[in-house]
């Protein structure tokens, strides 16, 4: 049998001279289950100790009410018996007085899912009234990286974004911020590679939002038309999304060249030089010597002109090539050809 802790420390405002019901739940292998015997013992900072009445409100689900009215750690102890096998569970909470709203601190972090689950017997005050049903309240917590708005991506996909929830749209551009983290090789950033990574952030999270299947409206349900756009059977799409999803891919994949190249390159143009004669320079047999651009930062090709690093006496030409040293798997006695 377990006691399930329903109050988490870190995730809980308790506030000074206010009232809490603090919540566990019983669980075995079973399910839920009720005791012989539940009792709880509060033990405030100054260490006055009280046994509060515990009340039932399901099976398995129990509460106590404490007024915390002394600052500091409150610790509590809940023991259930049931046919003699006994459970013990003690954690500790912090009361604290806010007096300035500012100061609040719910424990939220980043990137959270926050669900208000509300029971149906819940009543009004001095009321015989309650809920029909169960009702599920549900909010995300701010989302982080998030390197694109909403009202930015809504523009870009026109009447068809408003089929689709702020929150869904959210939690696609979050995905995509992420993965722009994860394109953008190690070095220097310039001033353009923020406007680049907003760009490849708004175009992959369109294509994400543009492949989720859409709710079907009407008792036929057989087709969706937006402007231009047209969705049939649900899950078919017609030649002029197919188009429009391509030319979303298309830009998407040539920001994601700029962000991966940190902003020193600008749309359709590559990291190798413009061009480039074979030469007999030592360390690369019948090629140009070039600086190697996983160490060195270029603002944008230099072709044939030549340039020395600080600190060097010998000069070098832009771009790629990668003489200057052997990836870790030369080390491992693997050298890669290039």
């Amino acid at each position: 049998m377990i006691v399930i802790n329903k109050n988490k420390k870190n995730n809980n405002l308790y506030q000074l001279n206010s009232s809490y019901k603090i919540k566990v739940i019983l669980e075995n292998n079973s399910g839920g289950y009720d005791p012989d015997n539940l009792t709880v013992q509060v033990t405030n900072p100054d260490g006055v100790i009280t046994n509060p009445n515990v009340i039932k409100v399901d099976v398995g689900f129990y509460y106590t009410e404490v007024l915390f009215n002394v600052l500091g750690e409150w610790s509590f102890s809940w023991t259930s018996n049931l046919n003699g096998v006994v459970d013990l569970l003690e954690y500790e909470i912090n009361v604290e007085d806010y007096n300035d709203l500012n100061k609040f601190d719910l424990g939220l972090d980043f990137n959270q899912l926050v669900v208000v689950e509300l029971d149906s017997s819940i009543k009004m005050d001095n009321e015989n009234v309650t809920l029909d049903s169960e009702k599920r309240f549900s909010f995300s917590t701010e989302y982080n990286p998030f390197y694109c708005s909403v009202e930015m991506l809504r523009m870009e996909m026109g009447e068809w974004a408003s089929l689709i929830p702020n929150d869904t749209m959210a939690l696609s551009i979050h995905w995509s911020s992420i993965e722009a983290n994860s394109i953008t090789s190690i070095g220097n950033v310039t001033d353009e590679y923020f406007y680049a990574r907003t760009r490849f952030v708004m175009y992959d999270a369109a294509i994400k939002l543009f492949s989720m299947p859409i709710g079907q409206e009407g008792k036929s349900g057989q087709s969706k038309q937006l402007g231009d756009l047209i969705i049939q059977n649900g899950n078919v799409l017609d030649y002029a999304i197919k188009d429009l999803i391509q030319e979303l891919k298309e830009e998407r994949d040539e920001w994601w060249r700029v962000v991966n190249a940190r902003g020193s390159i600008v749309v359709g143009q590559g990291l190798g030089p413009s061009s480039a004669s074979k030469g007999g320079k030592v360390g690369i047999k019948k090629s140009r010597e070039w600086h190697d651009p996983w160490n060195e930062y270029y603002l944008q090709p230099t072709q044939n002109s030549q340039y020395k690093r600080k600190g060097q006496k010998k000069y070098k030409h832009g771009f790629t090539g990668w003489n200057e040293h052997y990836y870790t798997s030369v080390k491992k006695g693997v050298r890669n050809k290039r």
